[in-house]
């Protein structure tokens, strides 16, 4: 009596070429799929703007306008104290936001340091708010560089971000001392472009130059 062969058992499912194929084929659509779904999403992103992230176009569009009032925040000083920006309406305030893994940041902060050693004595007021760092390594970078102007703490960003999205670092935002935004710098400055953007809210500054 002759043996039945069972064809599935001696060929089974993975070892069978027209399946194989169909398998192999079924990848390769999937990856094209995927392909194409990337594709779009940073098509999309970038017609979001926000293939310009960290260069300055998506965070313009998302500040206060200039000549628009400064929308108020509170964040937490080095020593614990809470401070808003509205404790400074009738001063000038220069906001600087920050973070001490940004590389520009960290150039420039000798830089505002000794702007802010000839505007601070004229009635200037500085806020430069940290965002993403640890309270105590901006604190260590604040002193390492010897640091005299207001530093202000916002670890996980939520205490400023719903008033200011900051997408670029660094982020300088000129105040007058009627609380209107009059100037807005997305790009690290050394101490000159300082002192000449914050001529926007000291016109006093842009006086004596012109008289001198």
């Amino acid at each position: 009596m002759a043996e039945s062969t069972d064809e599935t058992s001696s060929n089974p499912l993975g070892s069978d070429p027209t399946r194989q194929s169909l398998s192999n084929r079924q990848k390769l659509v999937g990856v094209a799929l995927a392909a194409a779904i990337l594709v779009a999403a940073w098509f999309i992103a970038g017609r979001a703007g926000l293939d310009t992230v960290g260069t300055g176009g998506i965070n313009a569009q998302l500040l206060p306008r200039i000549g628009e009032p400064a929308p108020d925040f509170t964040a937490v000083g080095l020593g614990g104290e809470i401070i808003s920006l509205s404790d400074f309406r009738g001063t000038p305030v220069w906001i600087n936001f920050w973070g001490a893994w940004c590389p520009p940041c960290r150039a420039e902060m000798p830089e505002i340091q000794a702007a802010f050693e000839e505007l601070g004595p004229q009635g200037l007021t500085l806020l430069a708010v940290s965002l993403g760092d640890r309270p105590s390594v901006a604190g260590d970078f604040a002193r390492k560089n010897g640091v005299t102007f207001t530093v202000l703490l916002d670890p996980d960003r939520t205490l400023t971000s719903r008033a200011y999205p900051i997408y670029n670092f660094p982020t300088h935002i000129f105040v007058d001392a009627d609380g209107i935004v009059r100037n807005i710098v997305l790009s690290e400055m050394n101490k000159s472009e300082a002192i000449a953007a914050a001529t926007t809210i000291m016109p006093e500054l842009a006086s004596a130059s012109v008289e001198s």
